[in-house]
């Protein structure tokens, strides 16, 4: 197999080289310019910089897979929509990319040796060109099939099993990376339903990896590769209605029309769930917008901008409060792969709510450290208000934390400053001493923890709007 490299970083081309030669004495590894990119070659492995920038627009018929830096929908979205097996954003795993090269290397040895082999009819001259960009039409009426497993490793022992399994008329099989696509010539669609139930049930009780049958009767009209394209598109509706499902295939799925991000008023609603954590009215909300949808769907790629407009609201709250820990990153990059990657928009939406609600009990448990601290600093206060030299700085080193920080945390909790607090601590003191002894004022302002009796008496009028001597006086006349 002749795989063509088209990467940026010259050094990061020579290592995938090296990966893939090392790996298999059947592939030969090129790397290649973007003039280049056209070359015959089965799988391409192509740097997004170039796709992303127009610089390249990756043809239909090859087959291809994207590595970028850029970890964004739209990268994803633009590899899919150009109909790239997959993409992987750096750094990524070596395994990752083999996978997906043996699975690529799988399917051109099936199609090698099909190509080899005898042709004793038409029917044995179909090949994957003809399913992908050709336009042949069967000589007879023929019943087409698309089988997809949930776990895509299972593709090597599903094609052993389709090729041992007895159906009761000829027929080909074609491996794809992530599903098989059959062709049977014949028209007789009820055997052929028996048939793959069999097989289904069979299937089942071998292996813990569900499947999705999908069977479709042809008059003999349509060519190979629009049969392929209609169960392709076809496939696409697992997105909805999951795994475990043998359906006979009528008519040709369409999406509805929506507009896939949030309104002003949905994101001041999200911004309102988070930061009061209303975790049972978010969940209300997913259910709603997602899981109650009834037919015709929208497009899932529509809903996949969706979900991932609705992950910018939460970013956006994730970095307003610091709630990035390793822990929580991790989390989120995980989300944000699940929803460009995950074939059942039921298990996103688990697993979106998990993170959600993850996230709200981290932004309760910092809520509630930051309350303690609120009630440890007042407490300090309290303790040395007295000493004109105590302050933010001293507080802070108590409690280890730097004293920006305690800052930030204490005024976003306390709705006031430090400073503010602790002069009101001090003000209180002193209205205390002026009312119950005769000390002097400037005996009450060092006894309040005051380094000059004029400044004391300057904050004493800004709150009371009387001097303290005056105050003093006003309470004297009160007692009488």
């Amino acid at each position: 197999m002749h795989v063509a490299l088209l990467i940026q970083d010259p050094l990061e081309a020579q290592g995938l080289k090296w990966l893939l030669t090392s790996q298999w004495n059947d592939v030969t590894v090129e790397i290649v310019e973007p003039i280049d990119i056209l070359k015959d070659a089965y799988l391409c492995i192509i740097d997004m910089h170039y796709v992303m920038s127009g610089e390249v627009e990756p043809p239909e018929h090859i087959h291809w897979i994207g590595i970028s830096s850029d970890r964004t929908f739209q990268t994803v979205y633009k590899a899919l929509s150009c109909k790239a097996e997959d993409v992987l954003f750096r750094p990524f795993q070596p395994e990752r990319l083999l996978k997906q090269v043996q699975q690529m290397r799988f399917r051109w040895r099936n199609e090698s040796e099909q190509l080899r082999g005898q042709a004793s009819s038409n029917e044995e001259m179909v090949s994957y060109e003809d399913l992908l960009v050709g336009n042949a039409v069967p000589d007879r009426p023929v019943t087409v099939s698309l089988i997809a497993p949930s776990q895509i490793d299972e593709i090597s022992n599903l094609v052993r099993e389709m090729k041992n399994f007895d159906f009761p008329d000829r027929y080909r099989v074609f491996p794809f990376s992530d599903f098989l696509f059959t062709i049977h010539y014949s028209q007789e669609e009820e055997p052929l339903r028996e048939a793959y139930s069999i097989f289904f049930s069979n299937y089942k009780r071998q292996s813990d990896a569900l499947l999705t049958i999908y069977l479709h009767t042809d008059n003999g009209q349509s060519n190979y590769r629009d049969l392929y394209q209609k169960l392709r598109k076809v496939q696409e509706g697992i997105f909805y209605d999951g795994y475990d499902i043998l359906s006979i295939v009528k008519e040709e799925l369409k999406w509805r029309e929506m507009d896939p991000f949030l309104s002003p008023s949905e994101q001041e609603r999200w911004v309102e769930m988070l930061e009061k954590r209303q975790a049972v009215q978010i969940r209300e909300w997913m259910e709603k917008d997602f899981l109650a949808l009834s037919p015709p769907f929208p497009d899932p790629e529509m809903i996949r901008v969706r979900l991932t407009s609705i992950l910018a609201q939460i970013r956006r709250y994730m970095i307003a409060h610091a709630y990035q820990t390793p822990s929580l990153e991790a989390a989120y990059h995980s989300l944000f792969e699940t929803i460009i990657r995950e074939r059942v928009m039921y298990q996103i939406i688990q697993l979106f709510l998990s993170f959600v609600n993850k996230l709200l009990e981290q932004s309760e448990q910092q809520a509630a450290n930051e309350n303690r601290i609120v009630d440890k600093v007042r407490e300090l206060m309290k303790e040395n208000f007295r000493n004109a030299s105590w302050g933010m700085e001293a507080c802070a080193e108590e409690l280890d934390i730097h004293k920006n920080t305690l800052s930030r945390k204490y005024s976003t909790e306390a709705g006031e400053s430090f400073s503010k607090s602790l002069l009101k601590i001090k003000l209180n003191e002193a209205e205390r001493l002026l009312k119950k002894t005769d000390l002097s004022i400037e005996e009450v302002s060092r006894a309040a923890g005051f380094t000059y009796a004029t400044y004391f008496s300057k904050c004493f009028k800004e709150e009371n709007g009387m001097a303290p001597y005056r105050y003093r006086k006003l309470q004297g006349s009160r007692k009488k």
